[in-house]
């Protein structure tokens, strides 16, 4: 499930931010703000996840060469409640010579996929597809806020060692 933005006049902001830094602190500054505009989503997707009312266990059959050699070691595990919103994270992604941030479910809670999409026995709870929808617009205002903070702290920084230097040589 892959989502995508597109924000109109980033690459007015890009060029100025990249005039004014060097071209690692501009990956750095956008994925920053790429992380603080990612929150909403992150943070509303986590709440959203579906979780277990108590503690359960979870059986085990051993190894398929262990049950046919009559040594099947069963045994169950106590799972407790929460283990799909523990394991929903963010990362820093670098893409094609530009950067990104993804939020993922990690390996250990692989049904994820079973809960949002369904199965023909279970009926989907969607809560990835919901939380993008809710949040896309808020997400992109954040982000064009926090670059422009970022573009503005720039030309503030630039301006204050251009007038340096100009009162050193009068």
């Amino acid at each position: 499930m892959d989502f995508n933005f597109k924000i109109d006049g980033f690459s007015d902001l890009a060029e100025q931010l990249a005039s004014l830094v060097s071209l690692a602190k501009e990956k750095q500054l956008t994925q920053n703000a790429l992380f603080y505009a990612s929150q909403p989503i992150f943070e509303e997707i986590k709440a959203n996840a579906p979780r277990a009312e108590k503690a359960y266990y979870r059986y085990y059959r051993g190894s398929l060469r262990q049950r046919k050699r009559g040594n099947p070691q069963n045994s169950r595990k106590l799972k407790r409640p929460g283990t799909l919103r523990r394991n929903i994270a963010r990362k820093r992604i670098r893409i094609n010579g530009g950067v990104a941030v993804g939020i993922y479910v990690k390996p250990k809670a692989f049904y994820y996929r079973f809960i949002e999409r369904g199965t023909p026995v279970i009926r989907a709870v969607p809560f990835i597809r919901p939380a993008y929808d809710r949040h896309k617009e808020l997400s992109v205002f954040r982000f064009k806020q926090k670059y422009g903070e970022y573009v503005s702290t720039a030309f503030a920084r630039k301006r204050i060692i251009e007038r340096g230097f100009d009162d050193v040589s009068e």
